[in-house]
């Protein structure tokens, strides 16, 4: 073999190497934020309020179908709770949005959450307990205690609907207004630039 046969191979060889070595590297930046990538979406996902709270539901479903009685009407408990106090949420969310006086509602609404949060606890443990008779005991007496939490929930929503809809045509008017002082002012420009054209 000469001297020129050789080095050409071992320029292969060489270039080889650097394409494996180059190849290698990206391969191993590309696995690497894969991986990263996998594992910030996963502790998202794990961390997420509103993925537990769907999967928490989905469960409470099967349970409000399935099982004994007991067991049935517990899980029909927690998610009317779940239900008044998200409900409970948006609706003192959504007015204070809107603008619409308030007054103390956030701290009653915040009271009845804690409320339902306290609940839905009792419920919980009534969920699990193994004695079927004291389950039925737990229903019974958390049974009165939901409808009532669920009744002031609804008495509180009632009242934000309302002072809602006392506010609700005055921010239409308002918008109306702003959207004619808008047309007045464009059409203002519009004659303003048109006669500077002309000239």
């Amino acid at each position: 073999m000469t001297y020129a046969a050789e080095a050409d191979a071992a320029d292969v060889v060489d270039a080889l190497a650097q394409v494996v070595l180059v190849g290698g590297a990206v391969m191993l930046v590309l696995g690497l934020a894969a991986v990263g990538s996998l594992w910030y979406v996963v502790r998202r996902v794990r961390r997420s309020r509103r993925l537990r709270r769907g999967v928490d539901r989905s469960r409470l479903t099967v349970r409000a179908v399935t099982g004994d009685d007991a067991g049935r009407r517990l899980a029909r408990m927690r998610l009317e709770v779940q239900r008044s106090v998200d409900a409970t949420e948006r609706a003192i969310g959504a007015a204070q949005a809107q603008g619409a006086p308030v007054g103390a509602m956030p701290s009653v609404a915040a009271n009845l959450v804690r409320a339902g949060h306290q609940l839905d606890e009792e419920l919980r443990l009534a969920e699990i307990e193994p004695d079927l008779d004291l389950r039925r005991t737990w229903v019974a007496w958390l049974t009165d205690q939901v409808a009532e939490h669920g009744r002031l929930c609804a008495d509180l929503r009632r009242s934000l609907f309302s002072a809602t809809m006392a506010t609700g045509p005055a921010h239409l008017t308002r918008a109306g207004d702003h959207l004619a002082l808008e047309v007045e002012a464009l059409q203002a420009w519009g004659t303003s630039y048109r006669t500077r054209r002309a000239a």
